[in-house]
Order: structure tokens, then C-alpha cells, then sequence
């Protein structure tokens, strides 16, 4: 009788181990179905290749910064973290490394389901065309308020030949559009920022004599300033009222 106890005993041990050893293979399989799953949306896209030879630092990168970066980014409601990522200003593609150890090549992301993502610090956006807006593609959320500034990293191209070599170099470009009342509207110039608030005409005169060397030198970071003094101008007028 004791005997029998025992090889029930045992039998009993070795069919709990199976279940527990196919439950836990059924939860790992589930597991990495979901990250194969998850990761099909980040790099399903084409392989990316630069075509452009570049003999210095003025290449056509965020930050000329050739290297990958770690960031952010989210895709049909999935975030992913700690993602190495390179954004082309000319081609306006942003690329994901898939392994930053063994990957030769970068995949492109698919901007059709791009949702936004960050570098550098940098929030970036991807406005589709069904909008309230005429604006689509990428640009930096650089001033999320009332007063939004919306910025548009651009690459120019140059051309340059050297002897019998043709290589390239690339200059930064920006343009900045305000997200006022729901409307997007372009703001290059002085000029155009007063038309959108006249009552605030001297103020913007004002703001534009006294950083007038940050306006040369680092028009980006101008920009930034004077929306975030309109928006506290705004604010100020707001509370007499």
C-alpha cells in the first residue's frame, strides 16, 4: 500500500511539473508574439540608405548629428522607449536602428502610422492632412500653450564640386507657423506677427529691437522667446478682463 502511495506521489509530482512547464511555455510564446507583434510596427518599413557623400559636419541630420540618438517614439498608440533614432531633414524620413550592435542598415519609419516622437529633448509631431489645417508631415511641437509654435526642420542641399570628386553639404532650415484660435499660420517676419496681433504692435516692435542679436544668430531660440512672451502678454489681458 505504501508502495502505491509512492508512485502516486511521483506520478502526481511529474504530471504538476508538465502543466507548469507548458503553462509558462504558453505564457513565453504569448509573450513573444506580442513583442513580435508590437515591434512589426516599428520596423516594417525600407531599408534606409544615404546617397549623399558629406566630407564635413554639415550634413542634412537633426542636429547634424550623423550618429543615432536614443529617444521615443509612438506608433498606432504604441510608445516604444530607448529607441536609437536618426531624422533625415531633407528627406524628411525618420529611421530606427533595429539593433544598434549588429544593424548595418536603418529601417524608415512608416509615417502613415506615425504618431510622434522625441530627440534631443525635441517633441515632434506627424499632422495628417485630415486635420483642422492645410499642414502635414513632421514638425517640432516646440511651445505647446494657447499660443502653439509649431516648427518645420528643413535641410537645403549644395552641391559641391571638388576636382574630379562631387560630394555635398547641407544647411539647416526652419519655418515657424503659430497654432492660434485653430488656425496654423506662417510667421516669418516681424511683419507678420504683428499683423496677427495689432493690439500688441509696440510690444512686438519692442521685443524684436531688444534681441535683435538673437535673431541673427539663433533665429530658432528668437522665435521661441517672442511666442512665449505673446502668450504672457495674452495672459496679462486676459486677467484685466
Amino acid at each position: 500500500m505504501k508502495a502505491t502511495k509512492r508512485v502516486l506521489l511521483i506520478l502526481f509530482f511529474l504530471v504538476s511539473i508538465q502543466s507548469k512547464s507548458q503553462s509558462l511555455n504558453s505564457i513565453s510564446d504569448y509573450f513573444d508574439t506580442q513583442v513580435s507583434q508590437q515591434n512589426s510596427h516599428l520596423y516594417n518599413g525600407r531599408l534606409y540608405i544615404n546617397s549623399y557623400l558629406v566630407l564635413n559636419s554639415k550634413n542634412q541630420f537633426l542636429k547634424t548629428n550623423k550618429n543615432y540618438t536614443k529617444g521615443s517614439i509612438t506608433i498606432e498608440s504604441i510608445t516604444f522607449n530607448e529607441i536609437e533614432l536618426q531624422y533625415d531633414l531633407f528627406s524628411q524620413e525618420l529611421i530606427v536602428k533595429p539593433d544598434p550592435k549588429t544593424s548595418l542598415y536603418g529601417v524608415i519609419v512608416d509615417s502613415t502610422k506615425l504618431t510622434h516622437f522625441t530627440m534631443y529633448g525635441l517633441h515632434f509631431v506627424n499632422l495628417k492632412s485630415a486635420g483642422p489645417h492645410s499642414l502635414q508631415g513632421i514638425y517640432e511641437l516646440s511651445i505647446d500653450k494657447p499660443i502653439s509654435l509649431l516648427v518645420k526642420h528643413k535641410a537645403k542641399r549644395f552641391k559641391i564640386l571638388d576636382k574630379n570628386l562631387i560630394h555635398y553639404e547641407f544647411e539647416p532650415t526652419y519655418n515657424y507657423y503659430l497654432v492660434y484660435n485653430n488656425n496654423y499660420i506662417l510667421v516669418n517676419s516681424k511683419k507678420d506677427c504683428i499683423k496677427i496681433f495689432p493690439n500688441f504692435k509696440k510690444e512686438v516692435k519692442n521685443f524684436y529691437s531688444e534681441n535683435a542679436y538673437t535673431e541673427k544668430n539663433d533665429p530658432k531660440e528668437f522665435m521661441k522667446k517672442l511666442v512665449l512672451y505673446i502668450n504672457t502678454l495674452k495672459e496679462v489681458v486676459n486677467e484685466k478682463n
